[in-house]
């Protein structure tokens, strides 16, 4: 009876441990199991970016824990590193191609980028599946998904409430908040959010805001030193300060909160740590997890509209415990925190549950010690069982014996079992294979003849077959198949090329499994082979687009950094550095060239220059193109004159036009050298370095040939510091204009006034338009600066006539960007209009440098605005191409000499019978002639025998404020009178010519 309840006892546990087993393996809740679905992740940055890392991290964790068969499969765009329009598209490409229309349940996007992507993603390829995106402001993301359906997000949102809240319990004593943040549209936005906050009453009262004003570094270290200890700062985003300085966020804190004498708090958990003393910070890993838990639940079946409008907010409450220590913060007021860090380390209260764990699991062990020697007195009870139970094992055996005829018994049923097998491998599309390895005897079935060519009785040894395979796979192919009979591997599983009869070879994907003996040796092997020839053929392709570019065909740049990383790697190995250099391209006003007659027209010029620069180039030079209109030619081992005479060779190239769509395209290119290792010591640098040298050949005059110097850097952050300015310049209408006349030489009477811009900064002082025009025009600021000029000037002419001030005309300098604008025409219309001003009192002035991107579209633009009334200059002749052919065939109504023409015309015989010519010709194609820069008497009466009609320069006026207008033609009147007036009958250019009697307005007298 003793043996009885503990017979009992173990019965019931082995019962309750089946049932557990059978429990464990029904699906859940007693339905199938779910099937998987395809989940798509695009981050809009690259892996290793913290706040992308964070956020897929969440998301995952998310998805792993409440929809486990959510497959997510992760892109990474990479924008902030290569925001190239091109690489979305191959991205584009390669995602449609890898899951086809119908293969994907719903999409995830992280940040902007990837949720435009994403928009475009669904509209070209899977329709209305559903999206969530996060890391989006809420505005940004309504103003992407706009007319999308089946969208929803969880917003990125900063706790500023929280955070000052936060503050204000550490320190009861608070009273004063100070806002850090710049004067960015994220540093306005936080002021916004404050006032938001007060006005809703949700501020603790008593609490005084100020905005720390806009200073330099070293000043805000100052006023941060000096804060009372009843403030706080609240950080937002300072990333420049006033002077232009720029620092990463974490830099700049780590200065500042160390010279500050009052705690800062952010909004942003990766600052936690740098140096703020915490707050509610903004957690990519919560907002990556709200995703998640939004993405799961969509994956389990549920519809959007049916999910909650409400999201969790994604932040976590956290404090800096020496930051706390410093500033002397009570911890205790605060409330429970998610994080605290560098806190000092406390093993009893680190370790707190380890130290009560080891103490329970003590007592247990302690338990268990007492039940084994229990145990043990019942060992001798189960051995007498275990002898009852060898009997019944005996009887096992016999009855095994029995079993043992019945199976020989059914040999042949298993005959004819492979019999059916057999015909099941010769209707398989594979070829399936078996091998009797001692034998080495091979039986194939299914496509051989179909897939080689060949019988497969002539391959019915592996030695045969082997002979098939192609030299270079044959070594790896033959290596698996060792690894596998050895027992390294489970199965033999490999790709090669095999011979075909014709002796073209395709790819066999193999795989097979061998069957081993008791001693472990292997008896025979089964498998299959799978003709895999058009997936190779498809990666091949996808590996190209990889590496070159698809529109040229040149290597791209991860091709181009690879190439240049090993000749520099062969070159140090070699211990002889051969010489290096990188000359870089960039094609000048191509994005106006691309503007106006379509993408299609810039590619067809695009792969036409790619041809030139290859032939250009010759044969030794590495080509490649990095996007857009840039290339880069490596020129190696070479002496140390060359990569300068490459640079010529391509000059010389591109001189020829391009006919592209029936127009002809001028084009030249800015190429910047760097050299190895003068310049730079790995690929970037050596880039970077020959961009910076490219943009300086830019800024000498374009089509120029520059290689780089140290002090380039400097200018490129000058260059940067003047466009900043310059756009800050705009926005609160610093610049202005000035005024300058041109007198007719016939009667000395003030035909009209040129338009001219000047700038005054307040860092900078007086900017020439020679310096921050160009900068304009490659920033595109050029096009709203150019309107307002245009506008400005013609509104001053408009107030002249209401003055009572004659049929003056007002001219205005257009730049080579405006012209190059679709838009040109109707918007120099549109101003006219808008002011009043009569068509034929504005005159345009363009350069020759203007005409050379494409001599037809502009010539059709000005022939519009002539049509329209408007008159055309062509202004600085002489200082460029100089071609005669411009003043036939462009549609101008005024020639205006450079000043280099003028400045000798009253002393040497040269200049004036240059001058004569010139306003001969000009006069015979019914173009009346300005002459600029005049300074002196004798200039001018040269000049007006010479049959220039007007005359502008020092002589007359300087440029003139609007308001300085009237008081300059009183004052004129009183000294027109005293000017020598030469008649036109007088002028002498060499001979008669019928344009001498032509009035300033280009047309006869009469």
């Amino acid at each position: 009876m003793t043996g009885w309840p503990v017979t009992w006892i173990r019965g019931c546990a082995l019962l309750l441990m089946l049932l557990g087993m059978a429990a464990s393996s029904l699906p859940v809740e007693g339905r199938a199991t779910a099937p998987n679905r395809t989940v798509l992740v695009l981050h809009s940055y690259h892996q290793g970016y913290e706040w992308t890392d964070h956020q897929a991290a969440g998301i995952g964790k998310e998805l792993a824990a409440s929809a486990p068969n959510a497959i997510t499969i992760p892109y990474h765009l990479d924008w902030k590193r290569f925001p190239d329009a091109s690489g979305l598209e191959r991205m584009r490409a390669l995602i449609g191609h890898r899951h086809p229309r119908g293969t994907v349940d719903a999409i995830i996007a992280t940040d902007d980028a990837a949720l435009a992507f994403a928009v475009e993603l669904r509209r070209e390829v899977y329709g209305p599946v559903p999206l969530v995106h996060g890391g989006v402001i809420g505005a940004s993301a309504r103003l992407l998904t706009e007319g999308e359906s089946n969208v929803i997000g969880v917003s990125e949102a900063k706790d500023v409430e929280g955070t000052i809240h936060m503050a204000m319990a550490a320190n009861p004593g608070l009273r004063r908040l100070f806002i850090l943040r710049d004067h960015t549209e994220s540093g306005r936005a936080l002021d916004l959010e404050i006032d938001a906050l007060a006005a809703a009453g949700r501020l603790p009262a008593g609490l005084e805001r100020q905005i720390l004003p806009d200073l330099p570094f070293a000043r805000l270290e100052e006023r941060l030193a000096t804060l009372p200890p009843d403030s706080a700062v609240l950080l937002g985003t300072y990333a420049t300060d006033r002077d232009g300085l720029v620092l990463p966020p974490e830099q700049f804190l780590e200065l500042m909160s160390e010279k500050s004498s009052a705690p800062i708090y952010g909004l942003q958990e990766y600052l936690l740590g740098r140096g703020i003393a915490g707050g509610s910070l903004l957690s990519a890993l919560e907002h990556g997890r709200s995703v998640g838990a939004v993405a799961a639940a969509i994956v389990n079946g549920r519809s959007i509209a049916a999910l909650p409008a409400e999201r969790p907010e994604s932040v976590v409450r956290a404090m800096d415990y020496r930051q706390v220590e410093r500033h002397r913060l009570d911890l205790s007021r605060v409330g429970p925190l998610d994080r605290l860090v560098n806190k000092p380390f406390s093993f009893l209260e680190t370790y707190r549950w380890l130290v009560v764990t080891v103490g329970i699991v003590i007592v247990v062990l302690t338990v268990m010690v007492l039940v084994l020697s229990f145990a043990l007195r019942q060992r001798r009870a189960a051995e007498a069982a275990l002898l009852q139970s060898n009997l019944a094992l005996s009887q096992s055996r016999r009855d095994l014996q029995a079993r043992l005829e019945e199976l020989t018994a059914s040999k042949e049923a298993l005959r004819e079992r492979e019999r059916r097998m057999r015909l099941v491998a010769e209707a398989s599309r594979d070829i399936i294979w078996t091998w009797d390895i001692e034998a080495d005897r091979r039986v194939l079935s299914g496509r051989v003849m179909e897939l080689l060519g060949v019988d497969s009785l002539s391959i019915d040894s592996m030695a045969a077959w082997f002979d098939r395979i192609h030299a270079e796979d044959r070594e790896q192919a033959e290596e698996a198949l060792r690894r596998h009979l050895s027992g390294e591997l489970p199965e033999y599983r490999t790709e090669y090329r095999v011979r075909h009869r014709d002796g073209s070879y395709l790819w066999l994907y193999a795989t097979g499994k061998a069957l081993f003996d008791g001693q472990g040796k292997p008896v025979m092997m089964a498998g299959s082979y799978t003709d895999i020839t058009a997936e190779k053929r498809q990666q091949d392709w996808l590996d190209h687009l990889a590496h070159f570019d698809p529109l040229t065909g040149l290597p791209n740049r991860l091709t181009l950094e690879q190439h240049v990383d090993r000749l520099i790697a062969d070159d140090k190995a070699s211990g002889h550095a051969r010489p290096l250099a990188l000359l870089f391209l960039d094609m000048d006003n191509f994005k106006f060239i691309n503007d106006s007659f379509g993408h299609k027209a810039g590619d067809e010029l695009l792969m036409a220059l790619g041809l030139r620069v290859r032939r250009g180039a010759g044969e030794g030079p590495f080509i490649a193109r990095l996007g857009g209109d840039e290339f880069v030619v490596v020129v190696h081992g070479s002496e140390a004159g060359e990569p300068a005479d490459v640079a010529q060779r391509l000059e010389q190239a591109l001189a020829a036009p391009f006919l592209v769509e029936g127009q002809h395209f001028f084009v030249t290119c800015s190429v910047g050298i760097a050299r190895y290792p003068w310049d730079g010591r790995c690929f970037d640098d050596l880039l970077q370095n020959a961009d910076t040298a490219m943009y300086r050949a830019k800024d000498s005059g374009r089509g120029r040939i520059c290689t780089f110097t140290p002090d380039m850097n400097r200018r490129v952050v000058e260059r940067m510091r003047l466009l900043s300015r310059a756009r800050l310049a705009f926005d609160r209408q610093s610049f202005s204009l000035q005024y300058q006349p041109q007198v007719a030489t016939s009667d000395g009477r003030v035909h009209g006034f040129e338009a001219l811009i000047r700038w005054t900064d307040a860092e900078l002082g007086p900017v020439s338009p020679d310096r921050f025009i160009p900068v304009c025009e490659d920033s595109g600021l050029i096009v709203p600066l150019g309107l307002w000029v245009l506008e400005t000037a013609c509104i001053e002419a408009v107030g002249l006539a209401c003055r009572g001030i004659g049929s003056i005309t007002m001219s205005v300098n257009m730049s080579a960007v405006q012209l190059a604008q679709n838009d040109f025409v109707p918007r120099v219309l549109e101003v006219l209009e808008r002011t009043g001003l009569p068509p034929n009192r504005l005159e345009l002035e363009i350069t020759e440098s203007q005409m050379i991107g494409s001599l037809d579209a502009a010539i059709d633009k000005l022939n519009a605005l002539r049509q329209a009334g408007v008159h055309i200059a062509l202004d600085d002749f002489g200082t460029g191409y100089s071609s005669l052919t411009y003043l036939r065939t462009l549609p101008i109504n005024t020639l205006k000499l450079d000043k280099a023409f003028i400045n000798d015309v009253h002393r040497r015989s040269d200049a004036r019978s240059m001058v004569s010519s010139i306003s001969r010709i000009a006069h015979d194609l019914s173009r009346s002639v300005v002459a600029e820069g005049v300074e002196e008497l004798a200039q001018w009466e040269a000049l007006s025998r010479m049959g220039c009609d007007l005359i502008q320069g020092y002589f007359v006026s300087r440029p003139l404020p609007a308001d300085r207008i009237d008081g300059f033609l009183a004052a004129w009147e009183e000294r027109r009178a005293s000017l020598p007036i030469v008649s036109h009958d007088d002028v002498v250019v060499g001979m008669s010519s019928a344009g001498a009697h032509r009035q300033p307005n280009g047309r006869e007298p009469g």
